[in-house]
């Protein structure tokens, strides 16, 4: 079992924790940066999807080079174990909330700006995945810039976590032994 999921569970958790204290110390809590469930948001996420999977598809046929297996991923082809359980349950909501949810309130309170919001927090979470190869990254920045605009306008971060989560388990379950 590879140690990366074991560290990753653990530097996860420590972000948020951090995050809720940084959260608590500004007199705020999750529900101010979008986190608190509502019963539509399951059918949020299956539309949120569905566009995503459209995307997807034009991307494809514009470019079939978007369509390139990412590079690099060796750490999750391995059994599924319950750290890798966890890795991949708590990444979504490590990175939504954090650099969609967080980042976006804040940049956006401080540039005034929803369009450099956006902006922002699709380049931080595209640049962090370009590790897998340009094409790859590009296709994942895609889907961060549709979850970013989904985020701006609703302010509902719980339907980008839950297709987060749905493409994380589908990689394991794609990519485990």
């Amino acid at each position: 079992m590879p140690t990366c999921h074991k560290l990753s569970v653990s530097l996860y958790n420590s972000s948020l924790g951090i995050l809720y204290l940084v959260l608590k110390k500004q007199g705020r809590d999750y529900k101010d940066i979008g986190f608190e469930f509502q019963k539509t948001d399951i059918l949020h996420g299956i539309l949120l999807y569905v566009g995503i999977y459209l995307a997807f598809i034009v991307a494809v046929t514009i470019s079939p080079s978007f369509g390139q297996t990412p590079k690099n991923i060796d750490f999750l082809k391995t059994k599924i174990s319950i750290f890798y359980l966890l890795f991949i349950i708590i990444n979504p909501f490590f990175e939504e909330l954090i650099v969609r949810a967080y980042t976006i309130t804040e940049t956006k309170y401080l540039f005034k700006k929803e369009e450099i919001s956006v902006l922002i927090s699709t380049l931080i979470q595209t640049s962090y995945h370009l590790y897998q190869g340009l094409i790859p990254a590009l296709y994942a920045g895609i889907m961060f810039f549709i979850f970013s605009i989904y985020f701006v306008k609703s302010r509902r971060i719980v339907p980008v976590i839950i297709v987060h989560l749905f493409f994380d388990f589908m990689a394991m379950l794609d990519l485990g032994k």
